[in-house]
């Protein structure tokens, strides 16, 4: 597919259904892991899910940086020079194997964070220990499916995704309850391993594929010299959506993390509200990822109209997926609130605050979905820094502070001052980001024909 053709609306759907597809496929892991332990036990649910967030914030000073191989494979790819582009996951291959020094130990002193209570303690250090050992396999998976998503073949992402979902639904119904006569139920711990598990059978389809004889004679899958010029512009571009990433994460863990010492209520509401928000914001990451994609193979066909296009029939696509969305949170909540109910029961006084929340997930969800497509542009053609920043001052200066301190107050009695603050901290991030992307500061291209980046 040359040209604009790849860009048509037949070939735009199939392309981006099959991103939407693998992050629904990597949501669904995380709300799988959490709806099986909430229904084997409430503080297990919340312990995988303070440990999660704990580990998913330590991780992603990796993972970020192992995504942004995809621009370099975009790019390189629209401007035709096959040959160049598995040599930015190669570079990002190395960071993961590198990652293990960095999270083995994280994992063995964890225990010296505090980051548990004492009633999710035992729980949740066995879950986190589990995820941070094994997390470098989890960035060398970003790195191989990089090399796929940038050149538009996500289909193999989406099978390797969808196997993946399967074997960990399996795995971790018979890990967290056990199997009568072969093993005890492990409970959360169950849980990390079955996710583990998954995380290695990933890199091994990838590698496969990757290696396979048309991609090593092609794309030369098998030249994995290590470039110190392009490992560091990998760094240089990945690093601020890494920091941001990271100072992202870490705030959502602080809001978190004050919520369960405040109230098990309050726990309980925003472990629900969590998993509906990555069971649901599945497609805005999809169709930011897509958007990336296909605007780093435009950029390096300078093709800016096209990018414009593009842009407008994905947002009016976001707004489609959110008014549906509005059906469960906000016109008949009784449908979500029935699914914890049956979970857990006796959630009678929890109602009021859920039907609250339920309305500002629904604003989250849909600012958050053009927050993310305009990221996904301006990291596009390399401009990283400046929604990061954006979204690190917002979260934090409207968000986390203002909710630490009514923790620190002993004021923080209920989830509804937060869940006002963060669609504002959402609406702040939406106008500040078209300004910049008005600008056209992040039009430009990373790599040339040219010997750059050996």
């Amino acid at each position: 597919m040359q040209g604009t053709d790849v860009y048509k609306n037949k070939e735009l759907i199939k392309f981006t259904l099959s991103l939407v597809l693998a992050s629904l496929s990597i949501n669904l892991m995380l709300v799988t892991d959490r709806t099986i332990l909430g229904l084997y036990s409430l503080d297990s649910m919340n312990a995988a899910s303070l440990g999660g967030n704990f580990d998913t914030t330590i991780s992603f000073i990796f993972t970020s940086i192992a995504q942004i191989a995809t621009v370099f494979v975009g790019q390189y790819n629209g401007i035709k020079e096959f040959d160049k582009t598995a040599r930015a996951p190669w570079q990002m291959i190395y960071l993961g194997l590198a990652s293990f020094l960095f999270f083995i130990p994280m994992a063995v002193f964890c225990d010296h964070f505090n980051i548990f209570p004492k009633y999710l303690e035992e729980e949740g250090l066995a879950y986190t220990r589990i995820l941070l050992s094994f997390a470098g396999f989890h960035v060398i998976s970003i790195a191989l499916s990089s090399f796929f998503i940038g050149r538009k073949q996500s289909y193999i992402v989406i099978f390797t995704f969808l196997v993946g979902n399967l074997v960990n639904v399996a795995l971790d119904y018979l890990l967290v309850f056990g199997v009568k006569g072969l093993f005890d139920p492990m409970g959360a711990k169950g849980a990390a391993i079955a996710t583990i598990s998954v995380e290695i059978i990933f890199d091994i389809i990838f590698a496969t594929v990757f290696f396979n004889k048309n991609n090593r004679t092609k794309f030369r899958t098998l030249d994995c010299k290590f470039r110190p010029n392009l490992f560091v512009d990998c760094l240089k571009i990945g690093f601020p959506i890494s920091l941001g990433k990271f100072l992202n994460l870490l705030g959502w863990f602080c809001i978190f993390t004050c919520f369960i010492n405040a109230s098990k209520d309050i726990a309980t509401i925003e472990s629900f509200i969590m998993g509906i928000w990555m069971a649901f914001i599945f497609f805005a990451d999809g169709t930011s990822r897509a958007l990336s994609a296909l605007s780093a193979n435009l950029i390096g066909e300078r093709q800016l109209g096209v990018i414009q296009s593009l842009l407008n029939k994905f947002l009016k696509a976001n707004y489609v997926l959110c008014a549906i969305y509005s059906i469960p949170l906000v016109f008949f909540p009784e449908i979500m609130i029935h699914f914890l109910d049956k979970a857990e029961g006796g959630i009678t006084h929890l109602i009021p605050d859920l039907k609250f929340t339920f309305i500002s997930l629904f604003l989250i969800l849909l600012t958050d979905s053009i927050f993310y497509l305009y990221c996904g542009l301006l990291t596009s053609g390399g401009d990283t820094k400046f929604p990061t920043y954006l979204d690190i001052s917002t979260l934090w200066g409207l968000v986390v502070i203002p909710v630490a301190v009514m923790y620190l107050t002993n004021t923080l009695t209920s989830i509804r001052p937060a869940y006002v603050l963060i669609p504002i901290s959402g609406i702040v991030n939406c106008i500040v980001i078209y300004m910049r992307y008005k600008k056209l500061l992040w039009y430009k291209q990373l790599v040339s024909k040219t010997p750059e980046n050996q």
